[in-house]
Protein backbone atom coordinates (compact mmCIF):
# COMPACT_ATOMS: atom_id res chain seq x y z
CA UNK A 1 0.00 0.00 0.00
CA UNK A 2 3.13 2.37 1.03
CA UNK A 3 4.43 1.87 -2.55
CA UNK A 4 1.37 2.18 -4.37
CA UNK A 5 0.91 5.71 -2.52
CA UNK A 6 4.31 6.96 -3.68
CA UNK A 7 4.19 5.97 -6.86
CA UNK A 8 0.92 7.84 -7.16
CA UNK A 9 2.92 10.72 -5.39
CA UNK A 10 5.02 10.45 -8.27
CA UNK A 11 2.64 10.27 -11.35
CA UNK A 12 0.64 13.30 -9.94
CA UNK A 13 3.85 15.28 -9.58
CA UNK A 14 5.23 14.59 -12.90
CA UNK A 15 1.67 15.60 -14.63
CA UNK A 16 1.98 18.76 -12.65
CA UNK A 17 5.74 19.12 -14.24
CA UNK A 18 4.96 18.48 -17.71
CA UNK A 19 1.41 20.52 -17.17
CA UNK A 20 3.62 23.89 -16.07
CA UNK A 21 6.20 23.04 -19.02
CA UNK A 22 3.39 23.29 -21.67
CA UNK A 23 1.58 26.14 -19.78
CA UNK A 24 5.17 28.03 -19.70
CA UNK A 25 5.56 27.46 -23.50
CA UNK A 26 2.20 28.60 -25.06
CA UNK A 27 3.52 31.89 -26.97
CA UNK A 28 2.65 35.44 -24.82
CA UNK A 29 0.01 37.27 -26.78
CA UNK A 30 0.93 41.07 -26.90
CA UNK A 31 -1.21 44.00 -28.25
CA UNK A 32 -0.38 44.73 -31.92
CA UNK A 33 2.80 47.07 -32.95
CA UNK A 34 1.59 49.81 -35.62
CA UNK A 35 3.45 52.64 -37.26
CA UNK A 36 3.17 55.57 -39.67
CA UNK A 37 4.91 56.74 -42.41
CA UNK A 38 2.93 60.20 -42.52
CA UNK A 39 5.34 62.99 -42.56
CA UNK A 40 5.22 66.93 -42.23
CA UNK A 41 6.88 66.99 -45.79
CA UNK A 42 4.64 63.96 -47.46
CA UNK A 43 1.25 64.80 -45.51
CA UNK A 44 -1.71 65.67 -47.81
CA UNK A 45 -4.11 68.09 -46.18
CA UNK A 46 -6.27 70.69 -47.07
CA UNK A 47 -8.92 72.49 -45.55
CA UNK A 48 -11.22 69.89 -44.17
CA UNK A 49 -9.44 66.87 -44.75
CA UNK A 50 -5.98 64.67 -43.95
CA UNK A 51 -4.61 61.84 -44.83
CA UNK A 52 -2.71 59.38 -42.58
CA UNK A 53 -1.09 56.42 -43.60
CA UNK A 54 -0.83 53.04 -41.21
CA UNK A 55 1.20 49.84 -40.91
CA UNK A 56 -0.10 46.98 -38.88
CA UNK A 57 3.84 45.51 -38.48
CA UNK A 58 2.63 43.10 -36.12
CA UNK A 59 -0.75 41.56 -34.86
CA UNK A 60 1.05 40.88 -31.25
CA UNK A 61 -0.41 36.58 -31.75
CA UNK A 62 -3.65 37.73 -31.83
CA UNK A 63 -6.18 38.39 -35.03
CA UNK A 64 -6.30 41.94 -35.81
CA UNK A 65 -10.19 42.95 -34.68
CA UNK A 66 -10.14 46.79 -36.03
CA UNK A 67 -7.61 48.90 -36.95
CA UNK A 68 -7.15 52.69 -38.19
CA UNK A 69 -6.49 55.96 -37.40
CA UNK A 70 -8.26 58.03 -34.22
CA UNK A 71 -7.80 61.80 -34.03
CA UNK A 72 -8.23 64.95 -31.66
CA UNK A 73 -7.60 68.82 -30.98
CA UNK A 74 -6.02 67.27 -28.15
CA UNK A 75 -2.56 65.17 -27.46
CA UNK A 76 -2.65 61.80 -27.32
CA UNK A 77 -5.98 60.63 -28.93
CA UNK A 78 -7.27 57.14 -28.17
CA UNK A 79 -10.55 54.82 -30.01
CA UNK A 80 -12.61 56.87 -27.42
CA UNK A 81 -12.04 60.18 -29.59
CA UNK A 82 -13.01 60.18 -33.54
CA UNK A 83 -11.72 57.10 -35.64
CA UNK A 84 -12.00 55.77 -39.12
CA UNK A 85 -12.00 52.20 -39.17
CA UNK A 86 -9.81 50.12 -41.96
CA UNK A 87 -9.97 46.21 -43.44
CA UNK A 88 -6.54 45.88 -44.37
CA UNK A 89 -3.46 46.10 -42.55
CA UNK A 90 -1.71 48.32 -44.65
CA UNK A 91 -3.85 51.58 -45.61
CA UNK A 92 -4.77 55.17 -45.77
CA UNK A 93 -7.35 56.75 -44.09
CA UNK A 94 -8.93 59.42 -45.39
CA UNK A 95 -9.88 62.40 -42.36
CA UNK A 96 -12.44 64.41 -43.13
CA UNK A 97 -14.94 67.14 -41.79
CA UNK A 98 -12.07 68.84 -40.29
CA UNK A 99 -12.21 72.73 -39.33
CA UNK A 100 -9.32 74.77 -41.59
CA UNK A 101 -6.69 76.19 -39.77
CA UNK A 102 -6.68 73.86 -36.91
CA UNK A 103 -4.01 71.73 -35.44
CA UNK A 104 -5.21 67.95 -35.18
CA UNK A 105 -3.25 65.24 -33.26
CA UNK A 106 -3.40 61.33 -34.72
CA UNK A 107 -2.46 58.06 -33.30
CA UNK A 108 -2.40 54.95 -36.17
CA UNK A 109 -4.02 52.48 -34.02
CA UNK A 110 -4.84 48.13 -33.98
CA UNK A 111 -7.10 45.86 -31.93
CA UNK A 112 -6.67 42.27 -30.90
CA UNK A 113 -7.73 39.88 -27.81
CA UNK A 114 -5.57 41.54 -25.19
CA UNK A 115 -6.12 45.57 -25.97
CA UNK A 116 -5.01 47.99 -28.17
CA UNK A 117 -1.55 49.30 -29.92
CA UNK A 118 -0.95 52.74 -30.53
CA UNK A 119 2.16 54.43 -33.04
CA UNK A 120 4.07 57.48 -32.16
CA UNK A 121 1.59 60.21 -32.05
CA UNK A 122 1.48 62.90 -35.09
CA UNK A 123 -0.20 66.52 -35.57
CA UNK A 124 -0.73 68.09 -38.30
CA UNK A 125 -2.63 71.36 -39.26
CA UNK A 126 -5.49 71.84 -41.89
CA UNK A 127 -5.04 74.69 -44.65
CA UNK A 128 -5.57 78.11 -43.80
CA UNK A 129 -6.99 80.77 -45.80
CA UNK A 130 -4.65 83.75 -44.84
CA UNK A 131 -2.45 84.67 -48.15
CA UNK A 132 -4.08 82.56 -50.71
CA UNK A 133 -6.52 83.46 -53.80
CA UNK A 134 -9.22 81.99 -55.63
CA UNK A 135 -10.80 82.27 -58.58
CA UNK A 136 -14.32 82.82 -58.18
CA UNK A 137 -17.26 82.08 -60.22
CA UNK A 138 -20.36 84.79 -59.94
CA UNK A 139 -23.19 83.59 -61.28
CA UNK A 140 -25.82 86.23 -61.60
CA UNK A 141 -28.73 84.13 -63.76
CA UNK A 142 -28.82 81.38 -66.26
CA UNK A 143 -27.19 83.60 -69.00
CA UNK A 144 -24.25 85.94 -66.97
CA UNK A 145 -22.01 84.93 -64.93
CA UNK A 146 -18.33 86.31 -64.28
CA UNK A 147 -14.80 85.32 -62.64
CA UNK A 148 -13.38 87.62 -59.99
CA UNK A 149 -10.02 86.99 -58.42
CA UNK A 150 -10.01 87.42 -54.72
CA UNK A 151 -7.12 87.42 -52.31
CA UNK A 152 -7.47 86.58 -48.33
CA UNK A 153 -4.85 89.18 -46.87
CA UNK A 154 -3.63 87.42 -43.15
CA UNK A 155 -4.82 91.04 -41.59
CA UNK A 156 -8.47 89.99 -42.43
CA UNK A 157 -8.57 92.36 -45.67
CA UNK A 158 -9.19 90.85 -49.67
CA UNK A 159 -8.68 92.22 -52.61
CA UNK A 160 -10.79 91.61 -55.70
CA UNK A 161 -9.85 91.99 -59.68
CA UNK A 162 -11.76 90.83 -62.28
CA UNK A 163 -8.86 89.30 -64.71
CA UNK A 164 -11.05 90.21 -67.94
CA UNK A 165 -10.94 93.82 -66.67
CA UNK A 166 -7.54 93.84 -64.04
CA UNK A 167 -7.88 96.99 -62.07
CA UNK A 168 -11.29 98.37 -63.48
CA UNK A 169 -13.77 96.88 -60.50
CA UNK A 170 -10.86 96.42 -58.27
CA UNK A 171 -12.18 96.55 -54.81
CA UNK A 172 -10.67 96.42 -51.01
CA UNK A 173 -12.95 94.34 -48.43
CA UNK A 174 -13.25 92.21 -45.12
CA UNK A 175 -12.96 88.53 -44.45
CA UNK A 176 -13.69 86.19 -41.41
CA UNK A 177 -13.74 82.16 -40.78
CA UNK A 178 -15.92 80.79 -38.51
CA UNK A 179 -15.11 77.13 -38.36
CA UNK A 180 -15.74 76.71 -42.23
CA UNK A 181 -18.19 78.73 -42.71
CA UNK A 182 -16.91 82.02 -44.71
CA UNK A 183 -18.45 85.60 -44.76
CA UNK A 184 -16.49 87.87 -47.06
CA UNK A 185 -17.72 91.10 -48.07
CA UNK A 186 -16.45 92.81 -51.18
CA UNK A 187 -16.34 96.20 -49.74
CA UNK A 188 -14.78 97.34 -46.47
CA UNK A 189 -16.12 101.18 -47.17
CA UNK A 190 -18.23 103.21 -44.48
CA UNK A 191 -20.84 103.39 -47.61
CA UNK A 192 -20.94 100.05 -48.28
CA UNK A 193 -23.74 99.10 -51.55
CA UNK A 194 -21.45 96.33 -52.65
CA UNK A 195 -21.74 92.23 -52.74
CA UNK A 196 -21.43 90.14 -49.40
CA UNK A 197 -20.88 86.66 -49.62
CA UNK A 198 -21.29 83.67 -46.94
CA UNK A 199 -20.34 80.01 -48.31
CA UNK A 200 -18.39 76.93 -46.94
CA UNK A 201 -15.44 75.57 -47.60
CA UNK A 202 -14.67 71.69 -48.46
CA UNK A 203 -11.52 70.35 -49.29
CA UNK A 204 -9.70 72.93 -52.14
CA UNK A 205 -13.14 74.90 -53.02
CA UNK A 206 -16.30 76.32 -51.28
CA UNK A 207 -19.51 78.03 -52.57
CA UNK A 208 -22.15 79.66 -51.50
CA UNK A 209 -24.28 82.54 -52.45
CA UNK A 210 -23.76 86.38 -52.10
CA UNK A 211 -26.46 89.55 -52.13
CA UNK A 212 -26.28 92.44 -53.88
CA UNK A 213 -28.88 95.30 -52.22
CA UNK A 214 -32.48 93.91 -52.39
CA UNK A 215 -31.75 91.45 -55.23
CA UNK A 216 -32.61 87.97 -54.49
CA UNK A 217 -29.87 86.01 -53.52
CA UNK A 218 -27.05 84.45 -55.96
CA UNK A 219 -24.48 81.81 -56.02
CA UNK A 220 -21.07 81.37 -56.44
CA UNK A 221 -18.00 78.99 -55.93
CA UNK A 222 -14.22 78.97 -56.20
CA UNK A 223 -11.14 77.13 -56.12
CA UNK A 224 -7.97 77.92 -55.21
CA UNK A 225 -5.38 78.75 -57.64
Amino acid sequence: MKNYFLKTIAIFSFLIVITSCDSDDEPEVLVPSVTSETTIGSVEANYTTIKINGNVSSDGGSEITARGVCWSTNPNPTIADNKTTETSNTFISTVSNLTANTTYYFRVYATNSVGTGYATEQSFATSSLDATTWDFLLIHDATTSWHADVTFNADGTTVYDEPSSPGTFLTNGTWSLNGNILTYDMDSSSTNTSYQFTGTLLNNTMSGTYTFGTDPDKTWNATKY
